[in-house]
């Protein structure tokens, strides 16, 4: 593991020696990596001496020992006592003394969580003090989010350096001693699924599975890490239990993806050989309700991979700064868990200038997610839904960020008899009677959405509880079907519009041709064009 502390130390010193700045922020909390750092200065003869400064435990002094680290509480005179040093402002103080009287000392501080004044200050001094950088001091900050503790102006002036979550490597290694110190057998594969991970989080999931169980199993360390990666707040993970024998229908999107998205994931070496990268996002949209989140899962499934869903609502923040935040530390860990499917829903919000709030926060968060989106190092393939397209800025969409955008418009005939078929035998298991047609219903349920048709089936089955039945009955359904307000000719209007977004924002001309192909209402497409202008 020294290899990867050496990457990111010996880039920032780079910036160091060129005179940039004497103050450098590694972003990152791991306890483990602040670990292989001291081990790293160990061997630095050029350091004479290393002092820590914990949020919560105070200032010390950095001992080494037969290979172990050593923290000195430091003390100084505090109101005519001798007390430790507890305080930033008494650590920074005591810090600005030992500057002055000593040369080549390395000051870091771990756990600062706030922007503080006193801090900003003190950070400035250092960085613009000539007298410091000629002696050879560096001050080190670990902080996962540096926006939180200093300004733009501030922060331009600092060298800023990316620490990696963990590596596959370092993950291998760490886990492989954690089973050989116990005894334990090691299986191939766990490394990859603790994906996404700090070391210290992938440590910890390790023994919590070995305390429990006395093993490493790799079920339980995929809960474990599910947990954790749930307690961040604004993400979720899921295992989809079904692919697209559970997508009812919408054949020609099936078909779409099989040949374009999933063949290309499922056959890397034959691709790069053609040339083709991986894909990289699609964008789907469509009224409410037409099965794109439904069909993400699904998606997911198909292919095997991580199904990271973003909580939209968790993402805007009231504060100054968090709402970037936020989304800059969705992405980044979306990256570390990668090859995933990071799903978005409502991306719009997202995906339009001034579409979050009315302030700067929006402009900030908007250009974090594009910049991402357009970077050609991303592994994450990114599904998003919309159900207002034309809300998009054109700079969202342009190519290179969404591979496919899609429209998926309501089910027809045939898709509403596969969506019933499907939500009465492969979602869940509805036994029914002998009179109940699915033909007849799929004839009956014209313009409903594949979630009204799933919504259908369940209002039948509490119909039949009611009723004391064993099955569910034709009766169930007609009952359920008079519970329903649908206005067919709204409904149909709204249908007519998405077929117009369909031709103004699909960018694959056979897809649409194919969903237009024998459609009901593609005949009077050129009258909605005309009466949308």
């Amino acid at each position: 593991m020294e290899t990867e502390v050496l990457n990111w130390w010996t880039e920032a010193m780079i910036s160091r020696r060129a005179q940039f700045s004497d103050v450098i922020v590694f972003k990152t909390l791991d306890p483990k990596r602040v670990e292989q750092f001291m081990q790293y200065l160990m061997q630095d003869k050029n350091t004479n001496a290393i002092y820590v400064f914990f949020v919560w435990r105070g200032l010390f002094k950095v001992e080494f020992s037969v290979g172990k680290v050593a923290y000195v509480p430091i003390t100084a005179d505090i109101l005519g006592t001798t007390q430790p040093v507890r305080e930033l402002g008494q650590a920074l103080d005591f810090m600005d003394g030992v500057f002055r009287r000593e040369k080549n000392i390395v000051f870091i501080m771990h756990g600062l969580f706030q922007r503080s004044e006193l801090l900003i200050s003190a950070i400035r001094s250092f960085t613009f003090d000539m007298e410091l950088y000629e002696r050879g001091h560096t001050v080190i900050i670990f902080t996962e989010t540096p926006e939180a503790l200093f300004d733009d102006e501030t922060l331009k002036y600092l060298i800023v350096q990316n620490v990696p979550k963990s590596t596959k490597e370092e993950r291998e290694t760490l886990l492989r001693q954690i089973a050989q110190s116990l005894q334990l057998r090691y299986e191939n594969g766990i490394a990859d699924i603790t994906a996404g991970l700090n070391l210290h989080e992938v440590e910890s999931v390790a023994l919590k599975s070995i305390y429990k169980f006395r093993d490493l199993r790799k079920e339980v360390l995929q809960e474990y890490k599910h947990e954790i990666i749930k307690k961040s707040g604004i993400l979720d993970i899921e295992e989809p239990s079904h692919g697209f024998e559970a997508v009812g229908g919408y054949e020609v999107l099936k078909n779409f993806i099989r040949d374009n998205v999933i063949k290309v994931l499922k056959n890397p070496s034959k691709a790069e050989k053609l040339g083709l990268r991986p894909p990289r996002g699609i964008l789907l949209f469509g009224m409410g309700g037409t099965g794109k989140t439904h069909f993400a899962r699904a998606l997911a499934k198909e292919v095997g991979l991580p199904f990271l869903r973003l909580r939209t609502e968790k993402i805007v923040s009231k504060w100054y700064g968090e709402t970037e935040q936020r989304m800059a530390k969705v992405l980044e860990l979306a990256e570390e868990v990668a090859p995933c499917i990071l799903f978005i829903d409502e991306i719009d919000r997202f995906g339009q200038r001034g579409g979050i709030s009315e302030h700067e926060a929006s402009r900030r968060t908007f250009s974090i997610l594009l910049e991402w989106l357009g970077d050609e190092r991303r592994k994450t393939i990114v599904i998003g839904t919309t159900n207002r397209p034309q809300d998009l800025d054109e700079a969202f969409i342009r190519v290179g960020r969404f591979d496919y955008i899609i429209p998926v418009l309501l089910p027809d005939r045939e898709a509403r008899k596969e969506i019933l078929r499907v939500q009465t035998s492969v979602v869940r298991k509805v036994p029914l009677a002998k009179d109940v047609n699915l033909d007849e219903l799929a004839e009956k349920t014209e313009m409903f959405t594949g979630a009204e048709l799933a919504e259908l089936v369940l209002r039948a089955a509490r119909n039949a509880l009611k009723a004391d039945k064993s099955k569910v009955s034709a009766e169930d359904f007609e009952v359920a079907l008079k519970t329903f307000r649908i206005s067919k000719e709204a409904r149909s209007k709204q249908l007519e519009e998405f077929k117009v977004l369909a031709e103004r924002f699909c960018n694959d001309s056979e897809f649409l041709e194919q969903i237009f192909r024998g459609s009901e209402v593609s005949s009077r497409l050129d009258l909605v064009k005309r009466g949308l202008q």
